[in-house]
């Protein structure tokens, strides 16, 4: 925990985390299986998936997500997971318990909530069409439209917390989450606001998605029934990803702000960027996702020399883990921090996935260790120029930021620097 009085107004404090994911609620929860190299990868409940080579993802118990009776508790049961994720998770982020909370409690000063969302409501939207197909669009429900639409996480969670300042909602593909925590800190510098919620919410699994991605070759195929399909980051028997379902938000706020409220200091955003670019309308960016690392460590105002670790973008992808390796190397040269990646673990979150990085970022700090990649048993050989972290965590700098990378289609790419 970092003294309010050694901290500059260049810097977003964190002082609340919600986090939900297939490993459970609460940050404890993810730093626990992270450390722990477990994977919380299972059959595919929502759909028959056994049509498709994939038939797993990392899917997040709903019977978990128990809200208090309050505002819209009718509307917010009838929401896409996505949005009752994002609910959660700000509920969390402001220490509030969403099982028992009725009257949320707000940070005092100017707020703002954003929300970083990828594919939003797309299993409703599926489903939607199916039953107007089926039944006749008479039997369209009336909640369809209010439950799909992107910015309906961002908006249900104002609504809950009777909130009445800024609010917006940013469609980033795969970067989207860590651009709202970036759009948070940049408001935060400007002094526009004293805190902000802000994060990332995603929740896709529907056999859309799976035909898109299989389509791709994107999803990890694995052998029948003698290895089923898994995520395996860096590896050299690495074949897509995995899709997991999660959501992080953060509590942010101007140093002055959550030193007048004495509030706990649980890290720090100290830096971002975002840029342009890539190969073609998929890949993983080369010389852009460079260009946006470099961008983030002179936006923090620190030296590649001095990045302490790296929460990486990879997800099991041939082609893009590769790319990103190279990419890491090449900023990072002689110094080669440690490496890891979470989404052998979480599965492939999307919109979240930058958030819920930067959650692992937080706990590796607090914690002094970086976790393992899981599945990462071998590294291949277009990846061993980086020092990624297998099978047990290891042990780094505290005082030593973390570079968090996320990448997303059509060329948005972003990283965030983040401190103790």
């Amino acid at each position: 925990m970092t003294p309010n009085s050694a901290i500059t107004d260049a810097a977003a404090i964190v002082s609340g985390i919600g986090i939900v994911t297939g490993h459970g609620i609460g940050s404890t929860a993810i730093d626990d299986a992270l450390a722990a190299g477990r994977s919380a990868t299972g059959p595919v409940t929502r759909f028959d998936a056994g049509r498709f080579a994939c038939r797993v993802a990392v899917e997040v118990p709903e019977p978990a997500l128990r809200f208090a009776r309050g505002p819209l508790s009718h509307e917010l049961a009838r929401m896409s997971l996505f949005v009752r994720l994002a609910v959660h998770a700000g509920l969390q982020a402001l220490d509030q318990d969403p099982a028992t909370t009725v009257a949320p409690r707000l940070p005092p000063g100017r707020g703002m909530i954003v929300v970083g969302v990828a594919m939003g409501g797309l299993p409703h939207i599926e489903a939607g069409v199916m039953r107007q197909e089926r039944a006749g669009p008479r039997k369209t429900t009336p909640f369809l439209i209010p439950s799909l639409i992107p910015n309906m996480a961002a908006s249900m969670l104002a609504l809950r917390l009777g909130f009445e300042g800024p609010q917006a909602t940013l469609a980033g593909a795969c970067a989207s989450g860590t651009q709202a925590i970036g759009y948070a800190l940049s408001e935060l510098r400007a002094g526009r606001i004293d805190w902000a919620l802000a994060g990332g919410s995603e929740a896709v699994t529907t056999p859309i998605t799976w035909s898109g991605f299989e389509a791709m070759h994107a999803l990890a195929r694995g052998d029948g029934d003698a290895a089923p399909p898994t995520a395996r980051p860096f590896d050299a028997r690495r074949d897509g990803m995995i899709c997991g379902e999660g959501a992080a938000m953060l509590l942010l706020e101007r140093p002055a702000a959550a030193a007048r409220r004495d509030a706990p200091v649980l890290g720090r955003i100290i830096g971002y960027a975002t840029n342009s670019g890539a190969p073609d309308l998929t890949a993983i960016p080369d010389r852009q996702g460079l260009a946006c690392m470099r961008a983030a460590l002179d936006d923090a105002g620190i030296r590649p020399d001095a990045v302490g670790a790296v929460i990486a973008q990879a997800s099991g992808m041939i082609t893009g883990d590769a790319i990103e390796a190279g990419a890491i190397a090449r900023l990072c040269g002689r110094r080669n921090p440690p490496v890891t990646s979470i989404k052998g673990s979480t599965g492939y979150l999307f919109a979240a996935n930058g958030p819920v990085s930067t959650v692992a970022a937080l706990g590796a700090l607090a914690r002094g260790q970086l976790p393992p990649v899981t599945g990462l048993d071998q590294p291949s050989d277009d990846t061993a120029m980086i020092d990624a972290v297998r099978h047990q965590p290891r042990a780094i700098d505290r005082d030593a930021p973390i570079l968090v990378n996320s990448f997303g289609f059509g060329g948005i790419n972003a990283s965030l620097v983040v401190a103790g």
